[in-house]
């Protein structure tokens, strides 16, 4: 399988490393010129926009660095950035790709300003400028452009820096708050250093957000295909953005989940199967209960859950308020997946046509190597006919064996 691996662990991300990176790679840069002479028109106080690019070194590693120049007056406001977006969408026929993913870089922006600065109306500052918008439209732009729309895009976990970096509201920590507030909302692994400085900003971590399909900190076997690399403005002796294109020869799905654990001596089994409840109600992937000897030989539970990094701080606190627990482990996991999908099979029982859901994994190969038909579609069938669930359950299953499998098992 073909995907697109991004790495920016030593390097941070920015948006216009991320357009050196894929031209380096490449891509050209055509549509990107056109993008940019199009911008005056559609966006308010932008004069002129233009783009250059050029050879640099970093670290010893020749990358190509992007130039944007913009003459503008004042700052803009998301408000005129989704309004040149909508009109851009028309004059440059951006795609459906493009489009969503540089409206969900916006969105992503504008809801860290507003978590930072508490709501109401979102003013920019530093992210203000036009090179904003061509950076959040340029990126899946040149993605299409590449034939890239089709791949997997995986990034590694994003080196932050570290130290303090000066904004206009004033002196902060690095990662800067909006760009820490995407990473806690995504769940985006990321590092603090190598360097001192600011290596990620909001707009680069926000279409990473925007365009990346999962984070892995364990790389799959890969054979590289192409290979770009794309430097910042500013030279941290670090090595510069890599992009690439590559051959997974691991073809299992990866992702990462959240374990949370927890042990517990003084609760009762009501109120373990509500504080299962709501933890699945609160966005859960799975809920176990083992057997254990607490402390003074006590007898308890290690209580586990599994969930998105995303969702593991506000599962936190159903833990720590539902079950009176001190403390919590929490931990991030890789995990290998087999690709699954979900189809709908036709039935016919007593004459009536039933539909029913069926989970189908295949194997590294494209085998079909489980069917599981969907338990709460058994039992509607089952209770409307007055049969047993086995009898409704082999019913499907020999309807999928002789249809449905084979037709699996040739793909």
């Amino acid at each position: 399988m073909k995907a697109l691996l991004i790495d920016p662990s030593t390097s941070g991300v920015s948006g216009d490393m991320l357009l050196s990176a894929l031209v380096d790679m490449g891509v050209s840069p055509e549509p990107l010129f056109k993008l940019a002479e199009a911008l005056p028109r559609r966006l308010k106080g932008v004069r002129r926009a233009k783009l250059e690019f050029k050879r640099v070194s970093r670290a010893g590693i020749s990358a190509t660095s992007t130039l944007i120049r913009v003459e503008e007056e004042g700052e803009r406001s998301l408000a005129d950035f989704y309004s040149a977006l909508e009109e851009l969408r028309e004059e440059v026929s951006l795609s459906e790709y493009v489009y969503v993913r540089a409206r969900r870089a916006l969105e992503l922006l504008e809801e860290a300003e507003k978590r930072v600065h508490g709501g109401g109306h979102v003013h920019l500052h530093e992210l203000g400028s036009a090179d904003t918008l061509l950076d959040v439209i340029g990126v899946p732009l040149l993605l299409e452009e590449g034939g890239l729309t089709g791949y997997k895009v995986i990034s590694t976990p994003i080196g932050v820096g570290m130290g303090s970096v000066r904004i206009q509201h004033g002196v902060v920590s690095v990662p800067a708050p909006a760009t820490l507030e995407i990473l806690r909302a995504l769940g985006i692994p990321f590092r603090r250093g190598p360097v001192e400085g600011e290596l990620a900003t909001p707009t680069g971590v926000a279409i990473l957000g925007a365009v990346v399909d999962g984070f892995v900190t364990r790389t799959p076997v890969l054979r590289v295909l192409k290979r770009g690399y794309g430097a910042g403005a500013r030279d941290y002796g670090t090595q510069p953005l890599g992009v690439f294109e590559v051959e997974m020869e691991d073809r299992y799905q990866h992702d990462q989940v959240a374990v949370l654990e927890t042990n517990v001596d003084d609760v009762d089994g009501e109120l373990l199967s509500r504080v299962r409840e709501v933890l699945m109600e609160r966005g859960a992937l799975d809920v176990y209960y083992y057997p254990a000897v607490a402390k003074k030989g006590r007898p308890g539970f290690m209580v586990q859950v599994l969930a998105r990094p995303q969702d593991a701080w506000s599962l936190l606190d159903v833990l720590f308020t539902e079950l009176g627990t001190l403390g919590v482990r929490v931990n991030l996991v890789d995990r290998a997946r087999l690709e699954r999908e979900i189809r709908e099979v036709v039935i016919e029982v007593g004459g009536v046509e039933e539909s029913v859901r069926v989970k189908v994994a295949y194997d590294r190969e494209g085998r079909v190597v489980r069917v599981k038909p969907e338990h709460a579609d058994l039992e509607r069938i089952a209770s409307r006919h007055g049969l047993t669930l086995r009898r409704v359950r082999d019913l499907v299953l020999s309807r999928v064996m002789t249809g449905l499998l084979g037709q699996g098992s040739s793909s």
